[in-house]
């Protein structure tokens, strides 16, 4: 029997979505009053990311890496393809309106979620791609973030790319390498061991982060979304397009049903907590709406993704009758 500490980490993250949109809540209804914890942000990103990469080794990295199409195709592809639907959509129905255009770029070159590893297993995925794809997503953040960042948005945006790598490195590239190398040289049983122990506190760190970056961004959500309520519109779709993407990419590779699944979830769920993190840190204020919007369509949006990729296909009329 699992001990209780883990039973109950395992059964908030059955019920991620409520504690999500209860901490949304929470953020929209505290406001600006949150900014005084801002500073324990980063320290508290550091850990969750830190927890998540004890579950992987740097041998899982080895094994994805001899069949690279799938993680090519989740990791490459669709830091690829959702920037330039981003930037074409947002320039349609925004013109002119740079710090808007900005954080829809932001949104589609932000690394993958950790949910998605919890979504990929629930639908029975390939969790070890999911897990692989999401760490060397996450490592490669500081270069693909800035990078997209500058191709697609270079010339109008002032932004100090230096600091945002920094804090790139700092909440996600670190911890992910210290938890990598435990993970070896425990032989993979330190997250067994101990996730009784840090898997709570991890948990309640997502909340807390989501609950201030959203009290940060809600004087500036609450206007832009009254002057446009295009941006909840084209967020939607933008979320819905990274689904669909992943998916279409795993069938026109011929993936097999686990990796089908894996991509699916890992081209739609991105990490939105980083999101608002360098929005608000780096950015003006106006790029943090859609990566907010974003957080609020990505979980039930992953549980729509679930339940389709999860039913059995309905029986065809003459097998019925027999």
């Amino acid at each position: 029997m699992r001990p209780a500490g883990e039973r109950l980490y395992l059964y908030l993250n059955s019920r991620m979505i409520f504690f999500m949109l209860f901490a949304m809540l929470c953020g929209w209804l505290g406001g600006e009053s949150l900014g005084g914890m801002r500073g324990a942000v980063p320290w508290m990103f550091g850990y969750m990311t830190f927890v998540t990469a004890l579950k992987t080794s740097w041998k899982d990295l080895g094994i994805i890496f001899r069949k690279p199409l799938p993680l090519i195709s989740i990791v490459v592809l669709q830091h690829l393809l959702m920037p330039v639907i981003a930037s074409i959509c947002s320039n349609l129905l925004f013109p002119g309106r740079q710090e808007l255009i900005l954080g829809y770029i932001l949104m589609a070159a932000l690394p993958i979620g950790i949910t998605a590893v919890i979504w990929a297993g629930l639908g029975k995925g390939d969790v070890a791609l999911a897990l692989t794809a999401a760490t060397v997503d996450t490592l490669l953040s500081p270069l693909i973030v800035p990078a997209i960042l500058l191709i697609f948005a270079g010339q109008q945006a002032t932004i100090d790319y230096n600091s945002m790598i920094r804090g790139l490195i700092f909440m996600i590239v670190l911890p992910s390498v210290l938890g990598l190398t435990i993970n070896d040289l425990s032989r993979g049983t330190f997250y067994n061991r101990n996730i009784r122990y840090l898997g709570l506190p991890s948990f309640f760190c997502m909340c807390l982060v989501i609950t201030i970056n959203v009290g940060m961004a809600q004087k500036s959500a609450a206007e832009m979304f009254s002057k446009a309520p295009l941006i909840v519109l084209l967020t939607m779709c933008m979320t819905l397009t990274g689904f669909v993407t992943g998916y279409l990419l795993a069938r026109i590779f011929g993936f097999k049903t686990g990796a089908l699944i894996t991509s699916t979830f890992c081209a739609g769920i991105r990490n939105t907590s980083v999101g608002l993190v360098l929005a608000i840190g780096h950015f003006p204020v106006e790029s943090s709406i859609p990566v907010l919007v974003a957080m609020m369509f990505q979980q039930p949006l992953a549980a729509v993704a679930q339940r389709l990729l999860t039913s059995p296909p309905e029986p065809a009329a003459g097998a019925a009758k027999a």
